[in-house]
């Protein structure tokens, strides 16, 4: 019995070292150059323009980039399934997040009127694909709903999906982005 004890520390230290490397393996192998992290408080739901109103809420998940310059609302699916929808670069950071503020100002202000807001930016993460960077539209529109909510709509692309916020998801949405920009965010790390 004595005679395993010098080896059982070093076993489980060779263990624990390949599973590691099997991992790390297994994520370049698969071009998986992020990590998806899950965060508590973070949604939105599906807008339907047509109707000026959100059908089913969404809850998401963060992708960051492994050199921690890209960052994305993301759902995770699986270990090799995951769904990216918006994304944000540290480049020009408070640019990007700009629209999101002036939302809240708005908001705040008790504005009865629409705004509309266009940017060029890098595709980043909608579809899923990390390194894109070919210049889209990010549509950024201020509205009402059919309720009266005040509501923060994104659009892509010109993409068929509309990201709906409230002034609560919005403001959760941007201190998880300002976190990550100011090198605090933590989140459970999920691949």
């Amino acid at each position: 019995m004595n005679i395993l004890k010098p080896c059982f520390i070093p076993a489980i230290l060779l263990s624990a070292a390949t599973l590691c490397s099997c991992t790390t393996f297994d994520k370049y192998a698969n071009a998986r150059f992020y990590e998806i992290y899950q965060t508590d408080g973070l949604s939105a739901c599906n807008y339907k323009p047509k109707f000026t109103d959100c059908a089913e809420k969404m809850d998401f998940d963060i992708k960051i980039s492994d050199d921690n310059n890209k960052i994305a609302l993301s759902k995770y699916i699986n270990h090799n399934d995951e769904v990216s929808y918006v994304g944000f670069t540290r480049d020009n950071y408070i640019e990007q997040t700009k629209p999101i503020r002036d939302f809240l100002d708005w908001a705040k202000s008790h504005s009865t009127q629409n705004q509309h807001i266009v940017m060029k930016r890098p595709a980043g993460n909608i579809a899923g694909y990390l390194f894109e960077n070919r210049q889209v539209d990010y549509v950024f529109d201020f509205v009402h709903t059919r309720a009266e909510v005040p509501m923060l709509v994104i659009n892509v692309a010109q993409s068929t999906r509309y990201y709906g916020f409230t002034v609560q998801e919005a403001t959760a949405l941007l201190e998880t982005l300002d976190a990550w920009y100011g090198k605090r965010f933590t989140g459970q790390q999920l691949t």
